[in-house]
This record gives structure tokens, sequence and C-alpha cells, in this order.
């Protein structure tokens, strides 16, 4: 997800969109815990986890 994409979206589209991708992000786990094709299921767990991250800043800079 690009910065650019995050700045255009509304507060509730970002929240829905965190909700997205936590979810995501559990079932990635779940599945590299089980042990498939964990290598790529690595990389994009790093992916995920960046852009909740990018969403998180965004929502605590727009509540400030």
């Amino acid at each position: 997800m690009k910065k650019l994409d995050l700045l255009k979206k509304k507060p509730e589209e970002l929240e829905k969109l965190l909700t997205e991708l936590k979810k995501n992000l559990f079932n990635l786990n779940s599945a590299s815990l089980a042990g498939e094709d964990s290598l790529k299921k690595k990389s994009k767990i790093k992916s995920v986890k960046r852009d909740i991250a990018r969403i998180k800043t965004k929502l605590n800079i727009d509540n400030s």
C-alpha cells in the first residue's frame, strides 16, 4: 500500500481496512505455522505488518 493511497482515504475507510488487514495477518500467521509455503508467507506477513503500521500512524496523526 502506498502512502498516497492512505492520504486520500477517510478515517472510517482506514479503520475498515485496518480490521481487514488484521484478519489477513491472523490467517497468514496461522498458515505459516501450519507450514504452508512459509517463505512466501513470511514476506507477505512483513508487508501486511508494515501496512498496518502505516494505517495506525495515519490515524494517530489525524486524531492529534
